[in-house]
């Protein structure tokens, strides 16, 4: 039978710290804290709040969804592992989950950039450029 990891506390210190500056760590440990205040609040031992507040951190990682959000979630995970929100038993599932979403989004990105190859290799320079015309820019979803 596995040990229980015992939470600890988010302890807030004088100087901001550089990993919040992630928006996505940011939000993260946000609702820890949140999560956390609001138990003590209702006189729950602090075990048991951080327990609480561990599964609030743990629900507002970003959804791996993105190159982006994939590289948000490893962050979160990491700054999670380091904070306690995140048990040491369970951070390489979900580092692991972040590896193969971070796999299927790199491949569905080259199946598109090879299926947008497929559709100009029949047309003359000045149709392939009428085409491209059409055809949206890729932007950064977060």
């Amino acid at each position: 039978m596995a040990s229980k990891q015992e939470p600890t506390e988010i302890e807030t210190v004088e100087k901001p710290s550089p990993a919040l500056t992630n928006p996505a760590i940011s939000r993260c440990a946000e609702a820890w804290d949140q999560a956390y205040n609001e138990q003590m609040d209702e006189d729950e031992d602090e075990y048991d709040a951080a327990e609480k507040a561990g599964e609030a951190y743990r629900a507002a990682l970003p959804p791996l969804t993105s190159r982006d959000n994939c590289r948000d979630f490893i962050a979160c995970v990491a700054h999670g592992i380091l904070l306690g929100a995140i048990p040491e038993s369970s951070a390489g599932k979900l580092l692991y989950a972040a590896q193969v979403a971070l796999g299927a989004v790199s491949a569905e990105e080259k199946s598109r950039e090879s299926a947008g190859y497929a559709v100009y290799a029949n047309l003359s320079e000045t149709e392939t450029a009428h085409v491209k015309k059409f055809i949206p820019k890729r932007s950064k979803i977060a």
